[in-house]
């Protein structure tokens, strides 16, 4: 039997009796109940014998223990008692051991000064006698063999070792300025004979120059030497040539690119060849004379078109991209210990490669006008009679799309992404020419227009299809310039090659900071244009609604709305039909479509056409009436009987007529019916 369960904190008799019953089986009750008991008084009577034993054991055990407790106490204060005599004991040692260590110390301290003073001394004697030397070797002229330039290297290799020994001494700072003074000597005596034989090109004598040069802890007056002897033999050869021209010169300068770089890393030990290379080419190309730009500019003056001047544009910046490359190609060669080159140095270099391009940018864009405006100068466009007139310049506008995007393809091949600051000024001034060639025939049309009378005008005139022919040139050169802008949009280039930023190398910082909104924003010129289609688009509509508008003007005045006798007045309606100048009006609209498919192309659908001069005609129509003075009754039916009529074409053409003149007629009905009354 598991007691365990009497022990548990929730224990429950009746649970444990009726789950002792259920697994006792078909057992009787007395039976079982007499055996539960019987066991229950057993293992009682076993567990206060257990409790019994335990207890004597623990009181039996309890002496011995406090006994060993005690020892172990006694023990420990010994124990302690030893610890703080060992304590005391290490003290002493360290208070007698430190006064030993401290004079120890300042014994080694005293000897290192001695020692550093008899060498401070022993150097002031060699660095004395090696400045006499060096002093003397000045005085007499420094030699330019290399055995003894090489015995030189030595003396101030070691001239300059002993006065860094002599940093601490209190002299030191004069010692450097005299030293800096003789070196300022040796440096301005060796140079003459190191930028010779730099200009030879002399690998081992250089070299002898080059180390005594870093023996004085100065390698730059050698790369400064050798920029010089390089620039000047470069310039020599720039100048012997019969015809200078800027192919010559980037080709010599491809050249000489991969043999300088060899030398800087070799002979001059440089540790920045590529930076040296980049900066002897910046100031090379700021310096020649005749300078790259001027002989540009004169090989530009022999030209003898805008279009020889342009290719000759193009031809300059393959040139110049083929030098570039062969840069590039040194930049990115596999090197040990590879030089990082900092962005301002290959900004400058850019700009001083592609200086004679930028120069001739804006030359550009007066040629690139000057090409552009030439097709203006077809004699056809000079047509007498107007409709010819607006088909020339109708084949114009769609021309101008090819011609604009050639010239734009020209440009992005002289300036790559730097191109529209200088594209874009010849584009516009084509399109103010064609602009101004448009208004100046929109003019010619309005004025045809003004000065026509009589009613066989309008759609049959010469000045409607010649109008709207126009308003169609403005369209297709209004699309076509959209065309050119998104083109020009899909054409920018985000570029991470620094030799390949061209907006740095052509473009002024101002100019750079215009150029995302140059290709982004409407061209300005465009608005022009625009104004000028709602001008034309205007005038059409103008043109188109004349006749309506003479019948129309004709109606305050007709003599037939009052003044009737009194028989008439009394006539049925279907008696009376439309008057002549409605029916004059009707027949001009019912016409009408079959002369608008004559001149309108399938983008323009004639229902629009229709459908404005329907609600202009109902619209003006209304306002004559309201403008009759006297109206009597017989007059107020032929007007409703010609609104009847009017409302009857319009229908027929597929419009309805205006609220304004359907308003008007229910009131003239009113007043009709209040006569009849």
């Amino acid at each position: 039997m598991d007691i365990k369960t009497f022990a548990e904190e929730d224990f429950d008799p009746k649970k444990w009796i009726n789950k002792a019953w259920n697994s006792s089986g078909n057992q009787e009750k007395e039976v079982f109940l007499t055996n539960a008991v019987s066991r229950l008084q057993l293992y009682m009577k076993q567990l206060t014998n257990s409790l019994d034993e335990t207890t004597t054991q623990i009181v039996t055990s309890i002496p011995r223990i406090v006994q060993d407790a005690s020892a172990m106490q006694l023990e420990g204060a010994l124990l302690q008692q030893k610890l703080e005599s060992l304590e005391r004991m290490v003290q002493d040692v360290e208070e007698q051991t430190g006064h030993s260590i401290e004079s120890l110390q300042r014994i080694d301290y005293l000897k290192s000064r001695l020692e550093n003073a008899a060498s401070a001394l022993r150097e002031a004697d060699k660095w004395t006698a090696l400045a006499s030397n060096l002093e003397e070797l000045l005085e007499a002229g420094v030699p330019t063999q290399q055995d003894k330039l090489a015995d030189l290297t030595k003396e101030v290799a070691a001239l300059t070792a002993s006065l860094e020994v002599l940093s601490e001494s209190p002299d030191y700072e004069s010692k450097r300025i005299q030293l800096e003074i003789l070196y300022n000597k040796l440096e301005a005596a060796i140079t003459p004979p190191l930028i010779e034989v730099l200009t030879q090109m002399d690998a081992a004598r250089s070299a002898t120059y080059v180390r005594l040069l870093s023996s004085m802890k100065r390698p730059v007056s050698a790369s400064r030497c050798w920029r010089r002897a390089a620039a000047a033999r470069l310039a020599a050869q720039w100048a012997s040539l019969d015809n200078p021209a800027l192919g010559s010169l980037t080709a010599m300068l491809s050249t000489e690119a991969g043999k300088q770089v060899d030398w800087l890393t070799n002979v001059l030990q440089s540790e920045t060849p590529l930076a040296e290379l980049l900066r002897l080419y910046t100031d090379l190309l700021l310096s020649l004379d005749p300078s790259p730009t001027k002989v540009v500019s004169a090989k530009m003056k022999l030209c003898s078109n805008p279009d020889e001047a342009i290719l000759m544009l193009v031809d300059l910046r393959r040139d110049i991209d083929e030098f570039v490359k062969t840069i590039k190609v040194i930049l990115d060669a596999p090197r040990r210990n590879k030089e990082t080159l900092l962005p301002a140095t290959i900004r400058e270099f850019g700009r001083a490669v592609y200086a004679p391009l930028r120069e001739m940018l804006p030359k550009y864009t007066e040629l690139q006008s000057q090409m552009l405006l030439a097709h203006l100068s077809d004699p056809q466009l000079k047509q007498g009679d107007l409709l010819e007139q607006s088909r020339s310049l109708y084949s114009v506008a769609e021309r101008c799309e090819g011609w604009i995007l050639n010239a734009q393809t020209r440009a992005r091949r002289i300036a790559g992404d730097a191109s529209p600051p200088f594209s874009l000024p010849a584009v516009e001034a084509l399109v103010t020419a064609v602009t101004g060639l448009i208004s100046s025939h929109s003019r010619r049309i309005e004025m045809a227009f003004l000065s026509s009378e009589g009613f066989g005008q309008g759609v049959l005139s010469d000045t409607f299809p010649a109008s709207l022919l126009l308003e169609s040139t403005t369209s297709v050169l209004l699309d076509a310039l959209r065309k050119v802008q998104e083109a020009e949009a899909k054409q920018e280039e985000v570029t991470t090659e620094p030799l390949s930023d061209m907006p740095v190398f052509l473009l002024e910082a101002e100019t750079r900071q215009k150029l995302p909104a140059i290709r982004s924003e409407p061209w300005g010129f465009v608005a022009a244009l625009r104004r000028v289609k709602d001008q034309l688009r205007g005038l059409g509509r103008a043109i188109l609604r004349k006749p309506v508008d003479l019948q129309l003007d004709k109606i305050p005045q007709l003599p037939v709305w009052s003044n009737n006798d009194a028989l008439s007045t009394d006539l049925p309606d279907f008696a009376l039909s439309p008057q002549e100048y409605i029916t004059e009006i009707g027949q001009y609209l019912m016409t009408l479509p079959q002369h608008l498919e004559m001149h309108i192309s399938e983008k323009q659908a004639p229902w629009q056409f229709l459908s404005e001069v329907c609600t202009h005609t109902c619209d003006k129509y209304a306002e004559k009436i309201l403008n009759i003075r006297n109206i009597d009754a017989l007059g107020t039916k032929r007007c409703l009987t010609d609104i009847v009529y009017l409302s009857s074409v319009v229908e027929d053409l597929g419009s309805n007529i205006t609220p304004s003149l359907k308003n008007l007629e229910k009131s003239l009905r009113v007043t009709t019916a209040g006569h009849n009354d």
